[in-house]
């Protein structure tokens, strides 16, 4: 009997052992049902706290850096990926190839606009060299010389709070919120003095300067990625190039400066009429100068 009883008292054990083990991963993972919506609500937290943030402080400047960065990413992949697939020992290359440049330039094209500030502006840079590019890529970019959004009228009023204090029409006479214009770092309006002078005035994107260094960034960092993956691609200078002068041209100041010494060196050009710079309206953000047949002179370039 000693055996017989041994045995039943071992399963009666293995019994109440199996049994606590079930007790204690039912209380696991009871813990872990209740911690996984913990955890879950602590990073919704988290993300809308930083969405809040980046509203409030920085009028969505990372968030829409992260979204102009993923749309340039996935343009540049699609616009690569098509290129790949390309075989040169084909017999209708050159015709394929003609059109892959005109539907992908129709993709840049569309992808600056949405982005818009400094994503135009290169391609406005690579539109001009077409004696290099292909043209269907020059053509296409072309379009990005007028074809550039306004802004609202809240966006700039910020600037002129930001630079001045004050919303325009306590500093002007008269201010016509449609613009003139609209270029790639700024537009202009057409507003009338105190003393009743009309004026162009140059008003630069309200969120251009934050965005400036994660913009470069990404169009630097897609560049990398076409030279590393297509050797003939040396087109890298063009970047470099407009990246010098465009920390200048985001400073109305500079070019207020340029704009006075184009005057002076042009001035014995009875045909060359340069407008005046009125430096009491003008900041770095925004510059003022007379309104000549309605066009605005922009000395930015010269040098």
């Amino acid at each position: 009997m000693r055996p017989l009883q041994r045995v039943r008292q071992l399963l009666s054990l293995g019994t109440r052992i199996q049994g606590k083990r079930a007790l204690h991963g039912q209380q696991e993972a009871s813990v872990q049902k209740g911690g996984r919506p913990v955890l879950r609500l602590s990073l919704l937290a988290v993300g809308a706290g930083g969405l809040a943030y980046d509203g409030i402080v920085n009028d969505f400047t990372y968030c829409g850096a992260s979204v102009r960065f993923v749309r340039s990413l996935k343009t540049a992949g699609l616009i690569a990926a098509d290129y790949l697939r390309l075989d040169e020992n084909d017999p209708e290359y050159e015709t394929k190839v003609k059109l892959l440049h005109k539907k992908s330039a129709e993709r840049l094209l569309e992808t600056c606009l949405l982005n818009g500030g400094l994503y135009i502006k290169v391609g406005q840079g690579f539109a001009a060299i077409n004696h290099i590019l292909p043209v269907e890529y020059t053509s296409t970019l072309s379009l990005l010389q007028d074809r550039c959004l306004p802004t609202t009228q809240a966006d700039v009023q910020k600037v002129f709070r930001r630079d001045f204090g004050q919303l325009p029409e306590e500093i002007y006479q008269e201010f016509d919120y449609q613009p003139v214009a609209a270029a790639s770092l700024a537009q202009v309006f057409k507003a009338k003095l105190p003393s009743g002078e009309q004026v162009a005035v140059k008003v630069q994107y309200n969120d251009l300067q934050k965005r400036f260094i994660s913009d470069l960034g990404t169009i630097i960092f897609l560049q990398d990625i076409v030279e590393f993956f297509f050797k003939d691609y040396n087109f890298g200078w063009i970047l470099n190039d407009l990246r010098k002068n465009l920390v200048l041209e985001l400073n109305f100041l500079q070019e207020g400066q340029n704009a006075e010494r184009c005057a002076k060196d042009m001035k014995k050009f009875s045909y060359v009429h340069v407008p005046k710079v009125h430096w009491s309206y003008t900041k770095t953000l925004l510059v003022a100068s007379s309104f000549i047949n309605y066009c605005f002179f922009s000395a930015r370039s010269y040098s």
